[in-house]
């Protein structure tokens, strides 16, 4: 690899053999952010998919067997819509004092598009590097087949992209912009947990499950 032969010796090696174990380092740190949003918004499109609109249309389907009037299929449909806007967390109008959870959750989905914007600008810039390392690296070997003198130092070229990701700025906003969404996502699960808390769970339960509720309760 590139950081194996920049160790190999040369009058820039050791700088740029440094420089490469500091571009390890921000790489894992931006491959471990990018998880923990991408476990975010991967749970966030489940619970919207499936708990909110799947569950939905199953209780829509219910009340749409239960109607016995067009008044019952409409107060049936409008309870949908209002049950799919309560649960997609738009529902919340907040207290003015404090963000609501629809802000909370935009503002999360905000951060996770400038940092996988962030992300593409650094792996294009990396990527175009490396290749020019790849492409002088294959001169070498070519030169050095047929027994001509190949290099005794690291190329500039090569060790470009290991200081271009070794700059403290990229450091800076990578940690910064982590730091914002944990922030954020910890005040989104505290709103969260208010919320569940102050939830009817009978109110849009059918006959079974008011029951099933009624024994838990009672034991």
């Amino acid at each position: 690899s590139i950081l194996v032969e920049t160790k190999a010796g040369g009058a820039d090696a050791p700088a740029v053999s440094e420089a490469a174990e500091h571009s390890s380092y921000l790489l894992r740190r931006i491959s471990s952010t990018r998880q923990t949003m991408l476990h975010f918004i991967s749970n966030l499109q489940n619970y919207l998919m499936f708990e909110v609109l799947e569950g939905g249309w199953e209780g829509l389907e219910r009340s749409m067997k239960k109607a016995k009037s067009l008044d019952d299929v409409i107060v049936a449909h409008n309870s949908y819509l209002g049950e799919i806007v309560e649960k997609s967390l738009l529902g919340d109008k907040g207290d003015g004092e404090s963000p609501t959870l629809e802000t909370l959750v935009q503002k999360l989905l905000s951060i996770a598009l400038k940092f996988g914007k962030f992300q593409d600008h650094i792996f294009t810039n990396s990527l175009a590097g490396l290749d020019k390392a790849a492409r002088i690296r294959k001169e070498v070997e070519e030169r050095a087949e047929k027994g001509e003198w190949g290099r005794t130092t690291l190329d500039t070229d090569e060790g470009k992209v290991f200081f271009y990701l070794a700059d403290a700025k990229l450091f800076e906003f990578v940690e910064r912009t982590a730091n914002d969404f944990e922030k954020v996502f910890s005040n989104l699960l505290k709103m969260m947990s208010k919320q569940v808390d102050q939830v009817d769970w009978t109110s849009s339960l059918d006959e079974d499950q008011e029951e099933i509720i009624a024994v838990a309760k009672t034991h």
